[in-house]
């Protein structure tokens, strides 16, 4: 019953005459369900997993949208998977939470590229860990990355009692063999390493592997309401720790997360701030940063200024290459209860916006996590708060990326600042007052709403600047051109 039920409730999959994009929309009503975590295969294949009820869940999708679900029931049991990664022979690490008996395990275990079980274990609660009012916490707290060694790195964190009637997420680290056996366990406790997970909660965003030295990066977790940036050795010993601070404003970055190790050094951030001139407004800050003191020394704030409370969070981030980054949030919109949207940015290694999408419906979305796929695209996974789940395929093309190129031309052939005005294709743009030699030079587009549209480095010799607009659509748009912290340009434009 259960069964033809669930059939019922997955709606049509609009699959676009390419096979390359594609949007599936699934209902599940009063049913509690999340898709958690996700990857990409080698042939292009997309794999979710996550909780539909009271079961653990799994969807795959392959290239041209057409997807498959599996439901792993377990008699007398309920369990949701956390997180999965791809491993050698085209399967699955995937750990997740079995309850039987009101005894809760960590279910680890191995699924072939059908969804089948290939190998399983399940592991009590340690002596340090157990308790009847601790849990492993949902699957927002769990991430596992493969070693260089070919065994499993998994983060998890356990919700336990701190203070009366409190409670603080505390992390474990496990290494295990692709046999689900586990290899190493080590337990942080409150108390360990001074008071650094003292008053906080080990909130965990990011796990990598820093291949130079075969060290864990861990990204996320830090003293009181900030994110930080910390170094494991391959025994889960800590070997270093910093908060994540924003240079211009000395602030700390709340809810970092990364995926890209740049150098021995450096990684690619995208976090938090909170606004310091306007209370309770969040800005999105994507840079570089420096792991060995937490500094983020280059960054590009992504914000809207015509929203007061407009807030963030919900982040991910997808490395594609040094050119195709892609950027998801949650937004905010208006007051604290919601509406909320879904923010997709294509960004570059060198900080610039090359487009962005912005999703929303009378229904909101609630972003869970993005993955970058094979042919340069993303999958993002969203959750309505009328209880419906979007998973949307696009490709580096969708986000329409805006050519721009400097040049050398006659004085008597730039007619205005901007022309033509209003234009249906490229606007040109008089920058002979402005020297585009250094990289600090940028220019942006603005639509009506105050959202982004374009944030590029100027770079090249020349006096006209010449911005191909034909992809926007059709409106009022404002564009600057900055130098450092200056505005020297700004001025409006009509696409037609």
């Amino acid at each position: 019953m259960k069964k033809a039920f669930l059939t019922i409730c997955f709606i049509a999959v609009t699959v676009a005459l390419t096979a390359q994009q594609w949007n599936i929309a699934i209902d599940h009503y009063e049913t509690d369900s999340q898709l958690l975590d996700g990857c990409c295969t080698d042939n292009n294949e997309t794999v979710f997993v996550g909780v539909w009820d009271t079961e653990a869940y799994a969807i795959k999708i392959d290239e041209h949208g057409n997807y498959t679900q599996k439901f792993f029931s377990r008699d007398n049991r309920s369990s949701r998977f956390h997180s999965i990664i791809p491993i050698e022979n085209g399967n699955y690490f995937v750990t997740g939470v079995s309850i039987t008996n009101d005894i809760e395990y960590l279910w680890v275990l191995v699924l072939d590229n059908d969804m089948n079980i290939v190998k399983e274990q399940y592991y009590e609660k340690e002596e340090e860990y157990s308790g009847p009012d601790v849990t492993f916490y949902n699957g927002e707290n769990c991430k596992a990355v493969v070693d260089d060694d070919g065994t499993i790195v998994v983060c998890v964190g356990v919700r336990m009692p701190f203070l009366p009637q409190t409670y603080r997420t505390r992390p474990v680290f496990m290494r295990f063999n692709t046999d689900c056996d586990r290899l190493n366990s080590v337990f942080i406790a409150s108390d360990d390493y001074g008071n650094l997970f003292y008053d906080t909660n080990f909130w965990l965003t990011s796990i990598m592997n820093d291949p130079d030295n075969n060290d864990i990066l861990v990204v996320g977790p830090g003293q009181g309401n900030c994110s930080s940036v910390m170094r494991f050795d391959y025994d889960f010993n800590l070997i270093m720790h910093h908060v994540f601070y924003e240079h211009i404003v000395d602030k700390i970055v709340s809810e970092a997360i990364s995926d890209h190790i740049i150098d021995d050094n450096d990684i690619l951030v995208l976090g938090w701030i909170t606004d310091p001139d306007i209370h309770n407004k969040h800005m999105i800050v994507y840079g570089k940063a420096d792991i060995n003191n937490g500094y983020i020394y280059e960054d590009l704030w992504i914000n809207k200024p015509d929203t007061l409370n407009y807030t963030i969070d919900n982040h991910s981030m997808c490395y594609v290459n040094d050119t195709t980054i892609y950027l998801a949030s949650r937004a905010r919109l208006h007051y604290w209860g919601g509406p909320y949207a879904l923010e997709l940015y294509l960004v570059t290694k060198n900080l610039e916006i090359l487009g962005s999408k912005y999703f929303y419906d009378e229904t909101g979305y609630w972003p869970k996590t993005a993955i970058a796929t094979k042919d340069d695209g993303i999958v993002a996974v969203s959750t309505s708060r009328s209880e419906r789940t979007y998973i949307k395929k696009l490709l580096r093309e969708d986000f329409n990326p805006i050519p721009c190129s400097v040049s050398e031309v006659p004085k008597e052939k730039i007619k205005a600042a901007a022309f033509p005005n209003p234009t249906k294709g490229e606007i040109n743009i008089d920058i002979s007052k402005i020297s585009t030699i250094d990289s600090d030079v940028r220019f942006r587009i603005f639509n009506a709403d105050g959202r982004i549209c374009l944030d590029r480095i100027i770079n090249g010799m020349g006096n006209l600047l010449t911005v191909d607009v034909s992809s926007l659509p059709d409106g009022t748009y404002t564009f600057q051109i900055v130098k450092g912290n200056k505005n020297i340009i700004s001025d409006k434009f009509i696409k037609e």
